[in-house]
């Protein structure tokens, strides 16, 4: 009777770890609960943003940036475009990561989630890069203000999703963890990367393009 315990045989006939159960693992949940909250985190600055443009700059938008000369806010819609593919296609590798796994293949769970991380890490480069060449800052108007406060939250959100896979990465290497039976940190890590992305599409569309 003791044996019957120690394990589950799924109905494919994966041996499912002990203890680990059929249902979502407190792990996946509580990165669930935390996405969640993030995400009213996130509704609260896109109500912030939208208060600005539609009650306060009404039509104009994005408003002039300098009154004499009549410049207004110009974000990098093409550069940042191609950033945004960037990420985009990192939650595409970090998926592949994560099916491979499932397959056995270690070698490549290793590989798509290095491309991942360099994407995000590109990702962030190009976005410091923009900062440096915009020609405005967060003390310029609510414009500049918005723009930075969304923007720059969400790299920071990149930043831990960075965080979060690079040690997945290390479990991996040194302690050869993560099994198809059993990969609780990677999900989670890898469903918070989905959001980050998602998240940002988002914010391009509303900040960049409209």
């Amino acid at each position: 009777m003791a044996a019957e315990h120690t394990a589950t045989v799924s109905s494919h006939g994966d041996v499912a770890a002990p203890g680990r159960g059929a249902g979502i693992s407190q792990g996946m949940l509580a990165m669930i609960l935390f996405i969640g909250s993030e995400a009213m985190l996130f509704a609260s600055f896109f109500t912030a943003y939208f208060m600005v443009r539609y009650n306060i700059a009404e039509n104009d938008w994005p408003p002039i940036k300098d009154l004499a000369t009549g410049e207004r806010f110009e974000p990098p819609v093409l550069g940042t475009g191609v950033n945004t593919a960037f990420l985009v296609f990192s939650s595409f590798t970090v998926w592949y990561a994560e099916h491979r796994l499932k397959h056995g293949d270690r070698k490549g769970l290793e590989r798509g989630l290095i491309v991942t991380m360099l994407l995000g890490a590109t990702f962030l480069a190009v976005q410091i890069n923009e900062y440096v060449h915009l020609g405005f800052t967060p003390q310029d108007q609510a414009y500049g203000a918005a723009f930075y406060t969304l923007t720059g939250f969400h790299g920071l959100h990149v930043f831990v999703g960075l965080t979060l896979l690079w040690i997945c990465y290390l479990r991996i290497k040194r302690a050869h963890d993560f099994t198809p039976q059993w990969a609780t940190p990677l999900g989670a890590a890898s469903l918070y990367w989905h959001f980050v992305d998602v998240v940002w599409v988002f914010l391009y569309v509303v900040v960049y393009l409209i």
